[in-house]
């Protein structure tokens, strides 16, 4: 693991920590257990998370098969359900299936790492953000066939060998965190309109990198998305973006060229440092 991806790591996991201690817990209808963090009183959303005040203060809090629930109840407050945070899930090993709702939208880094007894994920539509590695660890995923893998609509990673060129299918929504990280062997993809982010760190350390199309379909451009990726020479960012992430083109060397159009209402700190 090189010192960037690390250090990224470590802020991160600082971070999420800090945020993640239960509020409240609550049975489902198969009387399971969940524990949840609440994300806003004022629009009542709520996210399910794990047990204690930091990630592996208990293990395997979550085994056999487990139903999220789209609303939640609490002091006599109705919540909804609309994410899964970070490490929820991490390391239930007797964890196998999750049931997820549509009212779900995100799912964070590290979700479901180290569930190694998990075979069965449904992942809704609604879902339109995934963390980094959220998936790592599984049987799930353990049991995917080589090649691009996908969770619902997003692009996840790719599984064995990486192809110089890859076409993502249509109909996807999204690439998720850390999808092609450090795949120094890539030098192409091709992105369809259906995307509308790119995720953090997606192509992060892609040296081989030349070019990129960014489709008008995408609306957020990731932190350190593009970081590193020394090959890139020219960027053209369409008119459908309003965000560009901090460090997004960070340390991209060769970048020569960009075209950053009158839609981009905020660019990150850093996005473009040390290109010189």
């Amino acid at each position: 693991m090189n010192k960037l991806k690390l250090s990224l790591i470590i802020l991160f996991c600082v971070m999420t920590n800090a945020l993640s201690a239960h509020n409240f817990e609550a049975q489902n209808d198969d009387g399971i257990t969940i524990y949840y963090l609440i994300i806003s009183r004022d629009d009542k959303t709520v996210a399910v998370t794990y047990q204690g005040d930091m990630a592996g203060s208990y293990s395997n809090e979550y085994s056999g098969n487990v139903s999220i629930p789209k609303t939640v109840n609490y002091n006599g407050t109705t919540y909804s359900v609309t994410s899964i945070g970070y490490s929820a899930f991490n390391g239930c090993s007797g964890l196998t299936s999750i049931d997820i709702p549509n009212s779900v939208t995100s799912i964070g880094g590290y979700a479901f790492s180290d569930c190694s007894g998990l075979t069965s994920i449904d992942i809704p539509n609604s879902v339109t953000s995934i963390g980094g590695y959220a998936f790592s660890g599984t049987a799930w995923y353990n049991s995917q066939p080589d090649g691009l893998v996908y969770v619902g609509k997003l692009a996840y990673n790719y599984k064995g060998t990486m192809p110089s060129t890859i076409t993502i299918k249509e109909g996807t929504l999204g690439i998720v965190d850390y999808a092609f990280y450090g795949c120094s062997s890539l030098t192409s993809i091709v992105i369809p309109n259906s995307v509308t982010s790119i995720g953090g760190s997606a192509f992060s350390g892609c040296k081989g990198l030349t070019s990129i199309e960014i489709p008008n379909s995408v609306t957020s451009i990731g932190n350190y998305a593009f970081s590193s990726c020394l090959g890139l020479t020219s960027i053209e960012i369409p008119n459908s973006v309003n965000s560009i992430g901090e460090n997004a083109f960070y340390n991209c060397s060769g970048l020569t060229s960009v075209e950053i159009p009158n839609s981009v209402t905020s660019i990150g700190s850093f996005a473009f440092a040390y290109c010189i």
